[in-house]
């Protein structure tokens, strides 16, 4: 299997408050020279009060000619509500044969512990960001209840089905296109969602989050 996480070259670590809102950062990027793999991994607070939404490990890969790999996991609660949830995809994804990897991988790893991969990928796959710039993956929630490792629980079978992926012949993929994406509309997405939950999170610091997180590290030239 291909060792996805390289040498430690970035630590962004961070801390902002707003209002009554502290956001905490812990953001690690590792580097593989050796297959030219790009590995950062976040882990974030944001909290008010009693109420938080807690990111324990979300991850974004990326390697020239394949899509890239985004995986969130979190915990929350917020207006007395709890839920923990997990999300992995293949955003840009353009490749039959990728696709057909990824979820064939991830459809045997769910299903040894009693979960239906297409009953969860079905949500995702039929959201309109599937038709405008392709994607496959898996969304799993848990109303009422905490789980701080969930991430823990998916990764594992996560990485393995990018790594076969990884393996395969390598295929276009307009990545740009779910970066502008994310650090445009989903930000605008974002800041509602966390002002509809009662958290003060200024629009310019989710977009400079979601920067460092998954921007260009150099130009083009």
């Amino acid at each position: 299997m291909i060792r996805l996480k390289g040498k430690l070259i970035g630590n962004y670590n961070y801390t902002y408050s707003y209002k009554d809102t502290k956001v905490t950062h812990k953001i690690k990027e590792y580097y593989n020279a050796e297959n030219k793999i790009r590995y950062v991994e976040l882990k974030k607070e944001t909290k008010k009060g009693k109420n938080f939404v807690r990111l324990p490990k979300s991850i974004w890969i990326t390697k020239d000619g394949y899509p890239p790999l985004s995986t969130d996991g979190a915990a929350k609660v917020a207006h007395g509500k709890k839920l923990s949830l997990f999300f992995a995809g293949l955003p840009t994804v353009q490749s039959k044969e990728h696709i057909k990897i990824f979820d064939d991988v991830l459809r045997n790893e769910l299903r040894k512990i009693g979960l239906d991969y297409n009953q969860l990928s079905k949500s995702l796959k039929e959201r309109p960001v599937a038709k405008e710039v392709g994607i496959t993956g898996f969304i799993y929630q848990k109303p009422g209840e905490i789980n701080n490792k969930i991430s823990d629980k998916f990764l594992p079978m996560v990485l393995k089905a990018y790594s076969r992926v990884l393996e395969s012949e390598p295929a276009k993929c307009p990545v740009h296109l779910w970066r502008e994406r994310i650090i445009g509309k989903q930000a605008i997405v974002e800041f509602h969602l966390f002002k509809d939950e009662g958290f003060d999170v200024p629009l310019s610091a989710q977009r400079a989050f979601f920067t460092m997180m998954m921007d260009d590290r150099e130009p083009e030239e």
